[in-house]
């Protein structure tokens, strides 16, 4: 077992400033069709929605979903752990599913948008900077009438509009909803926007995750808005998505999370080498970090050959085990494919 030391990412560098309000564009609240596939490769997308209390006569959607969010509801926001309570899993053979493939990322295009990301502090040895790829997720949920946050990353695509988080942080899985109001932040910092909030329009994720709450599918796409005439990965940039790895990777996950020790506040970091969890033949179609990451991480991207602005996404923080061990998702080739379904939606 893998057992990295975590490591804090230090505050954002002052050139980072806030960026200038952007206008968003709207839309309505129809659900799509579900997309191609069979049996634990199905997915289904949903046409973002806000909530009613969040529902203002001449805003769009995308802008109400955006207005929803205070900086009194962002602070008292919940870990979505929470709802990965009835989650179950399921042990297949060993993956991968095909050859080993990768789309590449992708440098932002909008020059100085932002400023500098910040570097890290700690260990004076390692050297990992914030990347702006990677944000806070903010979310309603209507089954509970709660408000939650995850962590999300930016996944370079034909649309420049696509961001990667776990399923539970778009949909309550089994007996559960779409979730509403859903904002993505890059670089949050302490309550900081330096490149805004940037609405859900689509959210996607695997069928066995809606109706079985099935842990090896805890993976979502979300298309979101334009920021007037912006798209979020020529802004930020984007992450590369690999596939039928070995389970074994080295991988940097960057992560919020906001359940003690940690606050939420600004992103966290852990480095080491992936492994496949369980004792054959009982293992799991996952691989699992010792990390100790808790609830707010959901959803976290891990990166392979991250280069201190973005890597290659190789998971997603699904869970945290008692032991301190979070687990993801193994990226096989339904996870591709779910990729290529929705790389050009917009």
């Amino acid at each position: 077992m893998h057992l990295p030391d975590i490591r804090r990412i230090g505050a954002v560098a002052a050139a980072a400033a806030l960026a200038a309000g952007m206008a968003l564009v709207g839309t309505t609240g129809a659900q799509a069709a579900p997309a191609a596939g069979a049996g634990d490769t199905a997915v289904s997308t949903a046409r973002a929605t806000t909530s009613a209390t969040a529902a203002r006569s001449g805003l769009s959607v995308a802008d109400q979903a955006a207005n929803y969010w205070t900086p009194e509801r962002m602070r008292t926001a919940l870990s979505a752990d929470a709802l990965v309570g009835k989650a179950g899993a399921t042990r297949k053979g060993a993956r991968p599913t095909g050859e080993a493939a990768s789309t590449p990322p992708a440098a932002p295009t909008v020059p100085n948008a932002a400023g500098a990301a910040g570097t890290a502090e700690g260990d004076p040895s390692v050297a990992v900077a914030a990347s702006a790829t990677v944000g806070k997720v903010f979310f309603y949920n209507p089954a509970d009438g709660k408000n939650y946050v995850c962590s999300a990353g930016t996944v370079n695509s034909g649309s420049k509009l696509l961001v990667m988080s776990a399923g539970h942080c778009v949909h309550g899985g089994r007996g559960g909803q779409w979730m509403q109001n859903w904002v993505f932040v890059p670089l949050y910092n302490y309550g900081a926007e330096p490149y805004g909030r940037w609405s859900a329009k689509y959210l996607t994720t695997f069928n066995v995750w809606i109706n079985d709450s099935n842990l090896d599918r805890d993976v979502a796409y979300v298309t979101v808005w334009p920021n007037g005439s912006q798209r979020v990965v020529d802004v930020v940039g984007g992450n590369g998505l690999s596939v039928n790895y070995s389970y074994e990777q080295p991988v940097t996950i960057l992560a919020y999370p906001a359940a003690p020790p940690f606050d939420g506040g600004w992103q966290q970091y852990c480095q080491g080498t992936t492994y496949r969890p369980g004792i054959w033949p009982f293992q799991e179609n996952k691989i699992a970090l010792n990390c100790g990451f808790t609830g707010g991480s959901s959803g976290s991207v891990w990166l392979r050959q991250y280069n201190d602005a973005y890597g290659y996404v190789n998971g997603i923080m699904s869970t945290l085990d008692g032991a301190g061990v979070n687990r993801s998702p193994y990226f096989d080739t339904a996870v591709m494919d779910v990729f290529n379904s929705v790389a050009n939606r917009t």
